[in-house]
């Protein structure tokens, strides 16, 4: 059978005359000796009929294609199939022919290893766009400027076209410069890439836009590709990706879209050259996807839970986005503040409207290239963990959505005393053990005396976003002054989040409990009474209440993520993992991440042999070390340390296994 048009497969089959049902079963045979299966599936024969005019062509003589659908054509293993694979970011596969980064066409030499050692998948880190500031931070692949754009850095100069010499003589000197680094020079790289590319895009524009190539591809993708290149031009030209700040283009209509990148305007070529870059990455990542299906590779994707604020989705659908919230994660062992990733949250009502229509067309266009994907932070399709903007950390964010705490339930419970539980618990003496010495300066820097004894933050330092932006320090600051700063930040951030409950921003008078608040101060000064009542609410809030709602929440949104695309769904379920989630993932059939050195049960390493059938098992992580990194940490694994998860890898321990390679 072929499956040269994967995931489907096909074969040429003679039929006896006039026979209409039959049988069969299937198997996995080497190519060189295909009479000699090495597995045959387990279970009934499978079974099929001709219809009427199918045995009417077949006795006429006529070529017939025979499509047979059935509810289940998974290969019935004797026993449960498992398959391998490596994780590895596009940049990190620098070649000799590659310009200081790894390429999409580099992908084939990964390719040819997977098969080489017989590993039947190769996962990604995200490709998009990042382009944004024009400097290193553009580096981190997980704030797109746009959800459907490749990344400039990924092209291979050389399949542009036929290069003058001059550009040759250019590009091969900048290569072996960029390709001596120890390290990728991202600034460096980029700058020569779109040297070279203007270049190439001026000699070429007249008959590229003609190509039968191109036209179809704009045919194809013009949905996206005229905003985004429209997007990279107004940012270059307005210093800044801040939409918020590009005067009447901030707002864009389809139709203002469709009159500002018109061939005939005096700034089209720099609409162009970004359909040029786009349209070769297109072809060039189209070749690396069929030479890995010709190879019987799997190629997976990863799919950012965020976009970034200023986007080029955020912009043409704000309506999409909750542009005043970020997401983020909870404080937890490893992250006292939380976290806040700075993406806008998705309105997911809004976006129902239309059945989900831009996260359909995100995930068609991931398909293109990959027949499997991973979801990062699958656990926001059930709830996200939704940050004001006023806030800088992860501290003030509250699940979105959720049922939220009423005033009448506080009343219930006897909790009357609304202000001590709403607002920053502040006092001389929490002050003084903050920052010692100094105290007396920070209070009359920063607060002002209230009732009770207690303090408050004035009104020019009330968020964390004021504080933040009036400790920031010039550039010229000493090292001294900084690390002052820094520290100072710190405690003020700890005080202004020594609360009970935050109040919801869109519904007042309605609460959410601050998370992790058994830490604060604030609870541990509680009578013993109102302790026990707001102990109970956060046991309820965090472990009970939410719990139907979220499984609801998922169970909207992951089937339309299953039925999108093709594609084998993968999700990253590590973290703060409500009870619903194994279930629903379970009943649309999305595989679950398993990490062994992040497990999540009350254990040190994680054991394989435990995990779900249906689950991603892998030493290492984008978010982890590589396993020889950790290896060779010495702070992070000291010898016992190794000691231990040898024993339960392997039941015995070698001291020589603990040697540092040099080579791999």
């Amino acid at each position: 059978m072929s499956d040269s048009q994967a995931p489907y497969w096909s074969v040429m089959v003679p039929f006896p005359e006039g026979k209409k049902h039959f049988s069969y079963k299937c198997f996995i045979a080497n190519k060189k000796s295909p009479g000699s299966p090495i597995v045959i599936e387990d279970g009934p024969h499978r079974e099929f009929s001709l219809t009427d005019p199918e045995l009417a062509a077949i006795r006429q003589g006529r070529p017939c294609v025979i499509v047979h659908v059935g509810s289940d054509f998974s290969f019935q293993y004797p026993n449960p199939w498992r398959g391998s694979g490596v994780a590895v970011p596009v940049f990190s596969l620098r070649s000799e022919k590659s310009c200081g980064v790894g390429e999409f066409l580099d992908l084939k030499k990964m390719v040819d290893f997977c098969v080489a050692t017989g590993n039947q998948l190769l996962q990604l880190l995200p490709i998009n766009d990042t382009t944004v500031f024009n400097n290193w931070r553009d580096s981190y692949p997980y704030r797109a400027n746009s959800s459907f754009a490749l990344h400039p850095q990924y092209l291979n100069l050389d399949e542009l076209g036929k290069m003058p010499e001059a550009i040759r003589a250019e590009l091969n000197s900048e290569r072996t410069r960029l390709n001596a680094l120890s390290q990728i020079d991202y600034e460096g790289v980029m700058r020569v890439k779109m040297s070279i590319v203007k270049k190439m895009y001026a000699l070429q524009k007249l008959e590229f836009f003609k190509t039968r190539e191109f036209i179809e591809f704009f045919k194809e993708n013009s949905s996206w590709l005229v905003p985004h290149a429209l997007f990279r031009f107004f940012t270059d030209v307005n210093g800044t990706a801040n939409f918020d700040q590009w005067g009447i283009h901030g707002k864009i209509t389809p139709k203002e879209m469709e009159a500002l990148a018109a061939p005939d305007t005096f700034h089209f070529d720099y609409i162009g050259v970004n359909y040029f870059i786009q349209f070769h990455l297109h072809k060039q990542l189209t070749e690396v996807a069929e030479y890995a299906t010709a190879n019987r590779v799997v190629l997976k994707g990863d799919l950012p839970i965020g976009v970034s604020r200023y986007c080029t989705d955020t912009w043409v659908n704000p309506v999409l986005f909750r542009l005043n919230m970020r997401a983020g994660a909870p404080p937890d062992y490893f992250t006292e503040k939380g976290q806040n990733w700075g993406f806008p949250t998705y309105d997911w009502d809004t976006m129902a409207k239309d059945n989900f229509a831009w996260w359909r067309a995100r995930l068609g266009q991931m398909s293109l290239f990959f027949k499997a994907y991973r979801i990062d932070h699958i656990l926001g399709f059930f709830r996200i963990w939704e940050i004001p903007e006023s806030w800088v950390t992860g501290m003030g964010g509250r699940y979105k959505p959720a049922i939220k705490i009423a005033r009448s339930e506080l009343d219930s419970r006897g909790l009357w005393d609304m202000d001590r539980y709403v607002s920053p618990y502040v006092h001389d003496g929490l002050v003084q053990r903050f920052f010692g010495s100094d105290w007396e300066r920070v209070k009359g820097r920063f607060f002002e005396s209230t009732w009770g004894g207690r303090l408050k933050f004035k009104e020019q330092f009330n968020t964390e976003r004021k504080l933040q932006e009036a400790l920031r320090l010039p550039e010229s600051a000493s090292a001294g002054e900084l690390q002052y700063n820094q520290t100072l930040e710190d405690k003020l951030f700890i005080l202004m989040n020594n609360l009970l409950l935050l109040e919801d921003i869109e519904e007042k008078g309605t609460y959410h409990p601050r998370f992790n608040f058994h830490s604060t101060t604030s609870f541990q000064e509680l009578p013993g009474d109102w302790k026990r009542a707001f102990e109970e609410i956060y046991q309820d809030y965090f472990f009970r209440r939410q719990r139907e709602l979220w499984r609801t929440q998922g169970l909207r949104k992951l089937p339309m993520m299953k039925s999108a695309s093709g594609m084998l769904v993968c999700g990253e379920d590590l973290g703060f993992v409500p009870d619903c989630v194994p279930s629903v993932m379970d009943a649309t059939s999305i595989l679950g991440l398993r990490v062994q050195r992040m497990p999540g049960d009350d254990v040190e390493f994680g054991d394989p042999a435990t995990y779900e059938y249906t689950s991603v098992a892998t030493l290492s992580s984008h978010d982890t070390s590589t396993f020889r990194g950790w290896w060779e940490n010495r702070d992070e694994m000291d010898l016992p340390k190794l000691r231990r998860y040898y024993k339960q890898v392997s039941a015995e321990w070698n001291r020589n296994w603990f040697y540092i390679p040099t080579e791999c």
